[in-house]
């Protein structure tokens, strides 16, 4: 008979198996923590160091706004000692800042200024050579004077003058085209009496300076011909010489703002050579004009403006005068340096990709046909 042994069951299977599903679990939590701690330290890094570079970057923007001021306020200080290349490195350094610097258009004006008149004098123009003595206006009729002999003037002197004899010497001097001596006489008559011969008086005046200042102005002596029209506009209307004297009022003021304004100087030259006459001056206006145009140019290159000053250059280039201050060879020299320099010119925003501003073109000294009215 086979003895049956009892079958005793196992437990230590499931117990094995419970213990790797804890284990399991615990290491998945433990995972989870590190990934989460993990993450706060990134998130907490990443943060520190947002922080860090906005520091970084105000300081920064900081620092370079305060080398921008310094290399304003030393700006001056070059111009004062005549250092002008200095300058003008400051000046286009600082150009090429985006936004440019607050503090740099304020210092364009005096840098130009004072760069403009440190500049050498300009060579006097050639004497105007005397041109023929024009035909004065012949003395107009005037009737004769009354046969009733008026009485001598006796003045607060106790000089007694003879009103009729000088009128009638007035009259032989205009006749004679000695103008200047009719002036003084009839001024003089005129002074002594304004009621005597009025109506004649005046209208020799008139015609005495109007002739007068005609010589002059025809002999480029504008501004004593200014002064003999503003005269002669006292005693009636003075025709042409309106004309005359506008015209003369332009030349002068080109001259005089010359070095000072030489946009101003171009605008004036320029009018009267392509809308007035040509050869003003017996020619003079388009050495004028040329010289002009060179100062402009100057002015505009050390204000780092190299493509409206190569510009002004190429106009002044244009130009052919009889006599120029300046050489065909320095203009030449100025306008190829300043059309290397426009190449390599950022041009600001408010301008286009040629350097020039959105509205009218710098280049104001180039025009097609100049004008050919007397004058």
């Amino acid at each position: 008979m086979t003895n049956k042994q009892p079958q005793v069951t196992s437990y230590r299977q499931p117990r094995k198996r419970g213990r790797a599903a804890s284990c399991l679990i615990g290491a998945m939590l433990l995972t989870t923590l590190l990934l989460i701690a993990a993450a706060i330290v990134i998130v907490a890094a990443y943060a520190g160091w947002g922080a860090g570079l906005e520091t970084a970057r105000a300081q920064a923007t900081g620092t370079a706004a305060v080398d921008l001021l310094q290399q304003c306020e030393r700006i001056p200080a070059d111009l004062a000692a005549g250092d002008f290349d200095r300058a003008k490195k400051r000046i286009e350094s600082l150009r090429a800042v985006v936004p440019a610097p607050d503090c740099l258009p304020p210092l364009l004006p005096s840098a130009t200024a004072a760069y403009l008149l440190a500049q050498p004098t300009v060579t006097p123009l050639l004497t105007l050579t005397a041109p023929p003595t024009p035909t004065a206006p012949a003395p107009t009729a005037m009737p004769p004077p009354s046969e009733s002999s008026p009485t001598p003037l006796e003045d607060a002197s106790g000089l007694d003058y003879d009103l009729a004899a000088l009128l009638a010497e007035a009259r032989a001097d205009l006749a004679a085209r000695n103008y200047t001596a009719a002036i003084d006489t009839l001024e003089a008559i005129i002074g002594l009496d304004g009621s005597y011969q009025r109506e004649q008086t005046r209208g020799l005046a008139l015609q005495a300076l109007s002739a007068q200042a005609l010589l002059l102005y025809r002999s480029g002596k504008l501004s004593e011909a200014i002064v003999l029209t503003d005269r002669a506009e006292v005693y009636g209307d003075i025709g042409e010489l309106n004309y005359e004297r506008y015209v003369a009022e332009q030349y002068l003021t080109g001259q005089r703002y010359k070095t000072s304004n030489p946009a101003l100087a171009v605008l004036r030259f320029n009018e009267i050579y392509y809308q007035h006459n040509a050869n003003y001056m017996n020619g003079q206006i388009e050495g004028e004009l040329q010289d002009a145009l060179r100062y402009y140019g100057d002015a505009l290159a050390f204000q780092g403006e190299a493509c409206q000053a190569r510009d002004q250059y190429a106009a002044a280039l244009a130009l052919y005068p009889s006599y120029s201050p300046v050489s065909r060879g320095e203009l030449t020299a100025k306008q190829q340096q300043t059309a290397l320099d426009c190449g390599t010119q950022q041009p600001p925003p408010s301008q286009n990709g040629n350097g020039q501003p959105g509205g009218t073109p710098q280049a104001i000294g180039v025009r097609a046909t100049p004008g050919a009215r007397s004058g």
